[in-house]
């Protein structure tokens, strides 16, 4: 018979360290957080158990927690009009949060963070977030499909749970796991997640910025297309007007934001543009572990930190998308709501996704392409699946297929991989097949992916691959349309070329962050932006003499 009581086996089923972080975290609960849960016998009965384990665990770490159990068919159950089993619902006199499945793994964090925003309330939502949500007047019915081994699903779902918490009587967000409802990923056509329903209207694919989320929310459409009728709306005036300004500073991640604190701190007047929502990669980066001061934190709090940072020194407008820049004896900047004429410009672009830029690629985005094997591997268990890249990522990759069961080639337009050594050995111990030379021209398929058609690059010979699906992990390519519009010199590998002093080739236009290449990490994006403006603003004090000297606080 077993000597431990039922709280401290609860307590074991999570580890200490995890522990220990839960504990801390609850102490700091401002209001507590109940929990109900819904099962009902069947062939989900792995799930439940789970799902009952990990939430009695999480009831006896704290008081802050009020667990209550239910069956599904259950008096309770028909009131919250619950349907799935296992359903979690989360503080559910106030709002319609909740988990259809077992919240494991990944979908497990989001759960935590879902009480830890569940407690905070409106406190714990950003002003930005408040404003836009300010102009929503009708109801949402959010659905985040999810799996448990995707590092971007959390930051899905913690976008649609700070909606429900900003707009209780209007929206509702829903986590669903893919693992345990299979019928309804078909239904809703998931190929790869997150994957973002909103009222069977609209359908958004990945991790998305927290504005943008919110705008879409609203509106019911792609950014692009709010934009763009924006753009249609907006009453041109019939001279143009500008405002003047020292440094217009384009991009709103990590480089752009240092930018603009140390810019202004010299005494610049400055303005951020940025065309999405702040933060760039780090906003879609599940966790960082390598920023100084803090030893592990997520990129959306990473971002919410520097953007908060950033507001307090200058002005941050989001969804402001630059459409020329002119360059006269000062630079002539244009968006949609405002245009500057400014002494300098500095471009913080930052990268994307490098794409295959190959027919069906677009056309089977999430319905057999995808670029995270980590999040949408486990849709293709005991099919085949075809690896283009041959660098870290895409060898890390294809042994995650491997290990899943997954009948694994890569495909590298090389004759040698670039990835570390340890991992080239791991593939070959694997025996997972290599196509050398070679390059995929076309994805095939009805609705879902069928084949790939690969040229090899040497001999021109041409093959037919049968593939369930195609992952993409050939790196990222440089954001330089504005700068190639400016005459700004590029580097051969395509990333802006800039001096020590993070100088371009075009006299008081300048560049940081991921958009010059080399180490695209956050410190460095963050040390490059400070240079950057430090830069301008000694050749403003040399070439305009209204700019003021340098203050002595600056370091």
């Amino acid at each position: 018979m077993s000597s431990l009581t039922a709280e401290e086996k609860y307590r074991n089923f999570i580890p200490d360290e995890s522990r220990k972080y839960l504990e801390k975290m609850f102490a700091g609960f401002k209001e507590k957080v109940s929990i109900e849960v819904f099962t009902e016998e069947g062939p989900h009965n792995e799930y439940n158990e789970f799902t009952l384990n990990i939430c009695r665990a999480l009831n006896v770490l704290t008081d802050r927690i009020e667990l209550r159990e239910y069956a599904l068919d259950s008096e309770r159950g028909r009131e919250r009009e619950v349907f799935v089993t296992p359903t979690v619902l989360v503080a559910p006199e106030s709002y319609d949060i909740r988990f259809l499945g077992a919240p494991a793994g990944e979908e497990g964090r989001a759960l935590v963070e879902s009480l830890n925003l569940a407690s905070k309330g409106i406190e714990g939502i950003s002003a930005t977030t408040s404003e836009i949500l300010g102009k929503l007047s009708d109801e949402r019915l959010i659905r985040v499909f999810s799996s448990p081994t995707c590092p971007y699903c959390p930051g899905q779902a913690i976008n649609a749970f700070k909606a429900a918490i900003a707009k209780p009587d209007k929206v509702s967000a829903w986590c669903i796991s893919t693992l345990d409802n299979e019928n309804m990923a078909r239904e809703y056509k998931v190929g790869s997640v997150p994957h973002t329903d909103i009222n069977n209207a609209v359908t958004f694919k990945g991790l998305e910025p927290e504005e943008q989320f919110m705008a879409q929310l609203v509106f019911l459409k792609p950014l692009d297309e709010i934009l763009a009728e924006m753009r249609q709306r907006q009453v041109q005036p019939e001279e143009t007007e500008f405002e003047d300004i020292d440094l217009v500073i384009i991009g709103g991640g990590p480089a752009g934001m240092s930018a603009g604190i140390y810019a202004k701190r010299s005494g610049l007047s400055c303005v951020i543009l940025e065309k999405q929502g702040v933060g760039g990669q780090v906003a879609l980066t599940p966790k960082v572990e390598n920023y100084p001061g803090f030893t592990n934190i997520k990129g959306f709090e990473l971002v919410e930190i520097l953007g908060s940072h950033a507001r307090e020194y200058t002005e941050i407008n989001q969804f402001a998308e630059v459409r020329e820049i002119r360059k006269n004896s000062r630079f002539e900047v244009f968006t949609d709501e405002k245009n500057y004429r400014a002494k300098g410009v500095l471009l913080a672009t930052g990268v994307n996704v490098r794409m295959l830029d190959v027919p069906g690629e677009d056309k089977f985005y999430g319905h057999g392409v995808s670029y995270c094997a980590t999040c949408d591997g486990n849709f293709y268990r005991g099919g085949k699946a075809v690896v283009v890249g041959g660098g870290n990522t895409a060898l890390t990759d294809a042994l995650h297929l491997k290990h899943l069961g997954i009948e694994t080639t890569i495909v590298h337009r090389r004759d040698q991989f670039r990835a570390e050594k340890v991992l080239q050995d791991s593939v070959e111990r694997e025996g997972i097949n290599v196509l050398w030379n070679s390059e995929i021209t076309e994805i095939v398929g009805d609705e879902q992916v069928e084949s790939a058609k690969i040229r090899n690059t040497k001999d021109g010979s041409e093959l037919t691959l049968d593939t369930d699906v195609v992952f993409v992990a050939i790196g990222h390519t440089a954001n330089t349309a504005l700068a190639e519009k400016l005459g700004v010199e590029l580097r051969p590998d395509g990333f802006i070329k800039v001096d020590p002093s993070q100088r371009t080739s075009v006299e008081r236009v300048y560049a940081a962050g991921d958009v010059t290449g080399g180490v695209r990490q956050i410190i460095t994006a963050t040390g490059q932006g400070a240079a950057a403006a430090l830069t301008a603003f000694d050749d403003f004090t040399r070439m305009f003499e209204e700019v003021k000297p340098l203050p002595k606080n600056i370091w």
